[in-house]
C-alpha cells in the first residue's frame, strides 16, 4: 500500500454513514419491545434476593413477636334471643320507629348493642366484685393498708370505674351467627378460667337484666293503668247520666235510631199514606169505568153476581124472544110475556148499575179522604220528626262520648289484668344455648395464621422494593437503555467472560479484567486473541464489524476509545478491538493515550517507561516508542511515563501531526483516551480522529453520566460513532429476550478445551469467524 495513495485517501476527515451504521444495528440486536408481564417477572427474578430478604425479615420478626406474645384464651357463650314479643299491654304504636323494631334483625341487633353498652359492663363489675380481682383489676388497683382498703377520691374511683369497663368491653366480642337468632358472647383473657367466668357472667347478668328491665316496665305500666282507669271510670259514668238525662227531656225512648216512637211512627204513617195512595188510584179507575154505565163492564170489572145473574137471565129472555118471534111471530102471547119479563128486568138491571156506581162512587170518596187524612197525619210526624232529628245530634255525640269512655274503661280494665299475669310470669326471651367452657388452647398468637400474613405481607414489601430498586436504578443496564439515553446507535453488546467447570457449565461469571479461569496468573485482557472461539471474542467481531460497515466508502481510520468514568472498560474493549482488527491482516496502531493510568503496555507484557509522553516531550522517536506484539499486524504506542500536564500534550500540534501520520502509515489507528467526564483529555482528542466509540458498563454506567459525556462530545461537534455496551451479563433477567447465546458458546467453549494445542495454535494463528468471511465479501 503506497503512502501517496493513503495520504490521498484520508484528505478528507472521514464521517460514518449514518444510514448505513443504522441498518447494521438492526442485525445485531433485539427488536423494539412493548413492556409484557414476563418483563415484569424478569425484573423479579433479578431483585430475587430482595424478594427473599424482605420476606425472610417479615417471616422471622413475625414469628419472635408471636413466640413472645402472651397467650390469650378466648371463652365463648352461645344464646338465643328470641324476636321481640308484643308489649303485655298489647299498645298499638303507628310510628315509623315502632315499625322498625318490630324487624326480628333489628331487635337482636339491639340486643347486642345492649350487650356491649357501658351499663352492662358497670353491672357485671359490680355483680361479679371484679374491681376487687386481682387477676382482673391487678395487683395495683387492688392495693390495701394493712387489710384496710385504701379509699379513694370520688373522681379517682371514676376514672377507675371507667378504665375497668373500658378493659372488659375491650376484651369482649359479641357477634351474631348469620341467618340464626344465636349470639356468641365471647371473652378473651390470659387467665382461662377468667374467661370462661366472665363469658358466663355477662350472659347471666344479661338475662337477669331483661327479666328485670321487662318486669320492671310491667309494673309501671300497670301503675299507670291503676290511674288512668280511676279516671276513666268518673268519665264514663259522667257521660252515661248526661246521656240518659238528655233522652228523658226530649222524649227519646228507644237507646238507638231503630228503637225511638217517633221514627217508627213515621215510617207507619209513610208506609200507610202510600197504600192509602195506591188504594184510592185504583178505585178512582173503577169509578170512571162506573161512570159510564156500561152494565157488560161492570158486571165484568165489579164481578157483582147480581148484576151477573140478571144479566144472565136477561140474555136467556133475549134468546127465547128471537126464536118465537121467528116461527111464531109478534101476535103470540107467550111473545108479551117475555116482553114484559124483559122490560122488568132491564128496570132491574140498570137499578142495580146505580147502586153499584153509587158504591163505587163512595167507596172512591173513602179512599180519598183517607190519603188526605193521612197525608195530613204525615206532615204533621214529618214536624215532629225534624225535632227529633235536631235532637238526636246532641244525643248521638253524647251516646258516643258514652261509648268511647265505656270502650276505653273496658280496654283499660283488661289491660291491667294482663299486666298484673305478666309481672308474675316474669319471663323471658333470651336463653342460654352452650355455657363458656375452660378454654384448652389460647386464641392469640395464632401463629399460623400470623405466618401466612407475614408471608403475604413480605412478598408485597419485597416486590415493592424490587420494583422500587429497578425504578431508582439509575444505571444503564441494556442495549435499549443505552440508545435511549445516549441517542446514539448501539454497536455492539460485550458480555461478561463466563467461568466454565469440568462439566462445560457456567459455573460462575467474572468481570473482564478477571484473572483466567483456572489459574492465578493475573488479567486476562487479550482474550480475543487467547479465546479467538469465545463469546466476547465474537462480540469484538461484530463490534468490529459494525464500525468498518458505519461507512459506505471507507470505514474510519483513527478511532477514540473513551468512557463516562473510570473502569467502564474502555481499555478492555480498545486492546480487542486491535486485536480483532489486526487479525484480519491489517495493520493496527493502538495508541495508550491515558497518560494517567496507563494499562495496555501491562495487558501485552512489554515495556512502558517509553511511550507517548516521551514522543511528545521530545524525550523518544515514535519508532523507538511503538512495539510489536503477541498478535500479527498489531502494533503498540504505550502511554510512556506520566508526564505533569497531560492535556497540554495532546492538544499539542505535534500530536494532530503524529496522529496524521500514523492515519497514512497504519490502516487503523485505535487510541485508548481517559474518562470524558474525569479529565479533558478525550474531549480534546475527539476532534482529531475519525470517529469516537463510547463505552458504557452495563449497570455501573449511570444515566446521568452518559447525557453529560454526549453533550460535552457534541459541543465540540465530536463524530460519535456509537455507544458499546461492556460488561453485560446475558444471563441475567435484563437480556432474556437475547435468547440462549451463552449456552452456545459454553458448548464451543467445551469443544474448543477437548482440542490438542496443535489445532489450538491454528485457530490462534487464523481465528477468522465465519462472520469475517462475510465481512471480507462484503468490503
Amino acid at each position: 500500500m503506497s503512502t501517496g495513495r493513503m495520504r490521498g485517501e484520508f484528505a478528507e476527515p472521514v464521517r460514518h454513514d449514518s444510514p448505513r451504521l443504522a441498518s447494521l444495528q438492526e442485525m445485531y440486536r433485539p427488536p423494539a419491545r412493548e413492556h409484557s408481564i414476563s418483563d415484569y417477572w424478569h425484573i423479579l427474578l433479578k431483585r430475587k434476593w430482595i424478594v427473599i430478604v424482605s420476606v425472610a425479615i417479615v417471616l422471622i420478626t413475625t414469628a419472635l413477636i408471636s413466640l413472645h406474645t402472651t397467650p390469650i384464651y378466648e371463652a365463648v357463650t352461645k344464646i338465643t334471643i328470641s324476636p321481640p314479643t308484643s308489649n303485655p299491654l298489647n299498645f298499638k304504636d303507628n310510628n315509623s320507629s315502632s315499625s322498625a323494631l318490630e324487624d326480628p334483625q333489628a331487635g337482636i341487633n339491639t340486643q347486642v348493642k345492649i350487650l356491649q353498652s357501658d351499663t352492662m359492663a358497670e353491672l357485671v363489675i359490680h355483680r361479679m366484685n371484679l374491681d376487687t380481682r386481682a387477676d382482673f383489676a391487678g395487683r395495683a388497683q387492688t392495693q390495701s393498708n394493712g387489710g384496710i382498703a385504701v379509699s379513694q377520691s370520688p373522681a379517682e374511683e371514676s376514672f377507675r370505674l371507667e378504665s375497668l369497663i373500658r378493659k372488659l368491653q375491650g376484651n369482649l366480642t359479641i357477634q351474631q351467627i348469620p341467618d340464626t337468632t344465636l349470639v356468641q358472647v365471647g371473652y378473651s383473657d390470659p387467665s382461662p378460667a377468667l374467661a370462661a367466668e366472665i363469658a358466663n357472667g355477662i350472659t347471666a347478668a344479661y338475662i337477669e337484666q331483661n327479666v328485670k328491665s321487662r318486669y320492671d316496665s310491667t309494673m309501671q305500666a300497670a301503675d299507670w293503668l291503676s290511674k288512668q282507669l280511676a279516671d276513666m271510670q268518673i268519665k264514663m259514668e259522667t257521660a252515661q247520666a248526661k246521656l240518659v238525662q238528655y233522652q228523658k227531656e226530649h222524649a227519646i225512648v228507644g237507646t238507638d235510631d231503630k228503637q225511638n216512637l217517633t221514627t217508627e211512627k213515621l215510617d207507619e204513617l209513610n208506609r200507610e199514606l202510600t197504600s192509602a195512595q195506591a188504594d184510592r188510584i185504583q178505585k178512582e179507575s173503577l169509578y170512571n169505568v162506573a161512570k159510564r154505565g156500561d152494565p157488560s163492564t161492570l158486571s165484568v170489572i165489579l164481578q157483582d153476581p147480581i148484576l151477573s145473574a140478571l144479566r144472565q137471565r136477561q140474555s136467556e129472555l133475549q134468546t127465547r124472544y128471537a126464536q118465537l118471534d121467528t116461527w111464531a111471530g109478534q101476535s103470540y102471547p107467550q111473545m108479551r110475556e117475555i116482553t114484559s119479563q124483559l122490560d122488568q128486568l132491564n128496570k132491574s138491571i140498570n137499578e142495580q148499575v146505580k147502586n153499584s156506581v153509587s158504591r163505587i162512587h163512595n167507596d172512591y170518596q173513602t179512599a180519598v179522604n183517607r190519603e188526605q187524612m193521612l197525608q195530613e197525619a204525615l206532615g204533621e210526624q214529618m214536624g215532629i220528626a225534624d225535632q227529633l232529628n235536631q235532637n238526636a245530634i246532641e244525643y248521638k255525640i253524647l251516646k258516643q262520648e258514652a261509648d268511647s269512655n265505656r270502650q276505653i274503661y273496658d280496654g283499660l280494665l283488661q289491660q291491667l289484668k294482663e299486666a298484673s299475669l305478666a309481672a308474675g310470669l316474669t319471663s323471658s326471651n333470651t336463653r342460654v344455648v352452650d355455657r363458656a367452657r375452660l378454654p384448652r388452647y389460647p386464641t392469640k398468637p395464632n401463629i399460623p395464621r400470623n405466618l401466612e400474613f407475614a408471608l403475604l405481607v413480605g412478598l408485597v414489601v419485597g416486590i415493592a422494593l424490587a420494583f422500587g430498586l429497578e425504578a431508582l436504578d439509575a444505571t444503564v443496564r441494556t442495549p435499549e437503555q443505552a440508545e435511549t439515553t445516549s441517542g446514539l446507535p448501539v454497536l455492539g453488546v460485550i458480555p461478561m467472560q463466563p467461568v466454565f467447570d469440568k462439566a462445560g457449565t457456567n459455573a460462575a461469571r467474572s468481570r473482564l479484567l478477571n484473572k483466567m479461569p483456572g489459574t492465578g496468573t493475573g488479567p486476562q485482557p487479550l482474550i480475543s486473541y487467547l479465546e479467538p472461539r469465545s463469546e466476547i471474542a465474537e462480540a469484538y467481531r461484530a463490534l468490529r464489524t459494525s464500525i468498518l460497515l458505519s461507512s459506505v466508502s471507507h470505514p474510519p481510520r483513527s478511532i477514540l476509545v473513551t468512557s463516562s468514568v473510570p473502569e467502564d472498560g474502555k481499555t478492555m474493549t480498545s486492546i480487542n478491538i486491535a486485536i480483532v482488527m489486526a487479525q484480519q491482516e491489517k495493520r493496527i496502531l493502538l495508541v495508550d493515550a491515558d497518560m494517567r493510568r496507563p494499562s495496555v503496555h501491562t495487558a501485552f507484557k512489554i515495556k512502558g517507561h517509553v511511550g507517548l509522553s516521551n514522543v511528545l516531550t521530545g524525550g523518544a522517536k515514535v519508532r523507538d516508542a511503538i512495539q510489536s506484539t503477541v498478535q500479527p499486524n498489531l502494533f503498540v504506542l504505550p502511554a510512556g511515563l506520566v508526564p505533569p500536564h497531560p492535556s497540554e500534550l495532546l492538544s499539542s500540534s505535534l500530536m494532530r501531526d503524529l496522529l496524521k501520520k500514523w492515519c497514512e502509515e497504519y490502516d487503523h489507528v485505535i487510541i485508548d483516551s481517559p474518562p470524558v467526564i474525569t479529565v479533558t483529555d478525550a474531549v480534546l482528542l475527539s476532534v482529531e480522529t475519525d470517529a469516537v466509540l463510547l463505552i458504557i458498563r452495563s449497570g455501573q454506567t449511570t444515566a446521568a453520566h452518559v447525557r453529560h459525556t454526549c453533550g460535552l462530545l457534541h459541543s465540540v461537534n465530536a463524530d460519535v460513532l456509537g455507544v458499546v455496551v461492556n460488561a453485560a451479563d446475558l444471563g441475567s433477567p435484563d437480556y432474556y429476550h437475547y435468547g440462549g447465546r451463552s449456552g452456545y458458546y459454553a458448548a464451543n467453549k467445551m469443544k474448543s478445551q477437548e482440542m490438542k494445542p496443535g489445532e489450538a495454535r491454528d485457530l490462534d494463528q487464523n481465528p477468522e469467524s465465519e462472520h469475517d468471511e462475510t465481512l471480507h465479501t462484503s468490503s
